[in-house]
């Protein structure tokens, strides 16, 4: 399946939710990352799941630091990184990689 679109600007936002649980972080911004994945054919299980890592990578880019004491910063970074994930998938909108994304995410 081709695209017309060369390359996906993964906006990848703070929730609300997640920020607040930040309380000793100082206000945080949405952040981006442009993902690209011209290079890919997403008509393979090989190039939708090099995009999905890539999309997980990204997410780890932007996202709070999950390494911490606080349960709360922890929960909360997790929550940045699969909300991060997630909305990119879903700009995306490629059948297989939802696909994917739907088994990583019943899986763990």
């Amino acid at each position: 399946m081709t695209t017309a679109v060369s390359k996906l600007t993964a906006a990848v936002a703070l929730l609300m939710g997640a920020s607040a649980a930040f309380a000793a972080a100082p206000a945080v911004d949405s952040h981006s990352v442009s993902v690209r994945y011209d290079d890919l054919n997403l008509s393979t299980d090989a190039g939708v799941s090099a995009l999905y890592h890539r999309l997980s990578v990204a997410a780890r880019q932007v996202c709070p630091d999950a390494y911490s004491r606080d349960l709360n910063v922890v929960i909360a970074a997790g929550r940045c990184k699969a909300d991060a994930v997630s909305k990119a998938v879903g700009q995306i909108n490629n059948p297989k990689l939802a696909m994917l994304h739907a088994s990583r995410v019943s899986h763990g």
